[in-house]
């Protein structure tokens, strides 16, 4: 399954910087707001583990974030 996700954060935008996209490294991860996802009447669910995580985060010059997870 994947999972995708977009919000903006404006306290991310930096704007006329470094105008366009970029991708956030995966250390980098730990400080972003993520928002707590939940899926109503879930019975039981987990994450499969592996060595790379299957993750993808892209920020845009005006603070929106696209977050993938597969």
């Amino acid at each position: 399954m994947y999972l995708r996700q977009q919000w903006t954060d404006p306290r991310l935008a930096f704007g006329s910087i470094a105008p366009g996209l970029q991708r956030i490294r995966v250390y980098a991860w730990d400080s972003i707001w993520l928002p707590d996802t939940f899926f109503r009447n879930d019975l039981g669910s987990f994450l499969h583990e592996q060595t790379v995580p299957n993750k993808l985060m892209k920020l845009n010059s005006d603070g929106s974030i696209w977050y993938v997870i597969k």
